[in-house]
Formats: structure tokens, C-alpha cells, sequence
């Protein structure tokens, strides 16, 4: 087994509706298409993804290096959340993901505790001048559990969170016109 150091959060940058209706197993598949096919990795870069429902599924091995952040892979282990489309580093951990994720990365990150000690655990937006995870993971570890949102906000998004997904369209439009250049 190879050494632990770190825990690094990631999410997807999909929006709240990704694959609706589909398993998780499926959405990974997805994922994994993604970073085979359109970047040309042995393999899923994540060791585990959350769904919105607080399914945890597995993806690359623990045992093998991940490819979820340039320089800081070796002895890290990457954990990425579905969802965080449009996302900012200072938005809080609710704007982007559900009560369940919550739930499942908490008991996730314990379990990866327990397994590997008392490492730290970080979010990508640390290493890197990027949104991802979308939320301070520092802060919200320290926060502790989120509480249960009122019922009339339960699949209503903020008028700020409807303009940072325009926003990331726009942005993600404009890269893939300047990659076909």
C-alpha cells in the first residue's frame, strides 16, 4: 500500500441535474469516459465519488496514484463531489451540494481517517488557482454538519448561483472554441 498524506476535495463541475435518473454507476462511467477518452488517463482520476444522494461510489484504486491535481497526486487521495457547476471558492458547501453529500463526505473523510491517521484534509482550490470543490473545505470541516434546508429551498437555486452557471457556460463555451482553433 502506498503512503497516505492527504486528502484533497474535489467536485465534477456538473450542474444539479447531471445524468437525472441515472445510477451513480453510470454518472462514474461517465466520468471515467471523460478522463480516458477526452484526456488520455489510464483511468478515472478520483479514488471516490459522492452522488447528490449521498451514494459513495469507488473509482481509480486507493492503491494507485490518483490523477485529480497536478504536482500533489502522489500520497494523496482524491475525493470528488457530483455537482459544483458554476461554483466559487468562497461559496458555502450548500450552495452547490446536498444535505446527503454532506452526510457521505463527513463519514467518508472519517473512514479515510481512521485508515490512514490524522492526515490533512484539503480542497483542490488550495493547489490551484480554481473554484473546485467550490466551498472552503477547511471551514466547512470546522463547521461541522450543515443543517437540514427549509422545505421551500429544497431545488430552488439563488439568483447568484443562476448567474455563476451562465457564467461558467459562457466560460466553457469560450474554451472549447479556443481549443478548436
Amino acid at each position: 500500500m502506498r503512503a497516505i498524506v492527504g486528502i484533497i476535495v474535489h467536485a465534477t463541475a456538473t450542474r444539479p441535474d447531471f445524468m437525472e435518473g441515472l445510477p451513480t454507476s453510470a454518472k462514474v462511467a461517465e466520468v471515467r469516459r471523460w478522463h480516458m477518452d477526452d484526456r488520455g488517463w489510464s483511468d478515472i482520476g478520483y479514488h471516490y465519488l459522492i452522488d447528490r444522494d449521498g451514494t459513495v461510489a469507488e473509482g481509480r484504486p486507493v492503491e494507485r496514484t490518483g490523477a485529480h491535481i497536478s504536482g500533489h497526486n502522489t500520497g494523496t487521495v482524491g475525493v470528488s463531489l457530483f455537482g459544483g457547476h458554476g461554483s466559487a471558492e468562497t461559496d458555502a458547501f450548500a450552495d452547490h451540494f446536498t444535505q446527503a453529500q454532506d452526510r457521505a463526505l463527513r463519514t467518508l473523510l472519517g473512514e479515510l481517517s481512521d485508515r490512514f491517521g490524522d492526515v490533512p484534509i484539503t480542497g483542490h482550490n488550495e493547489y490551484a488557482a480554481k473554484a473546485c470543490p467550490g466551498f472552503n473545505v477547511r471551514r466547512w470541516l470546522e463547521k461541522g454538519p450543515a443543517a437540514a434546508p427549509a422545505p421551500e429551498a429544497i431545488g430552488e437555486a439563488t439568483e447568484a448561483t443562476v448567474y455563476r452557471w451562465r457564467l461558467a457556460e459562457i466560460r466553457d463555451t469560450a474554451a472549447r472554441a479556443l481549443a478548436r482553433e
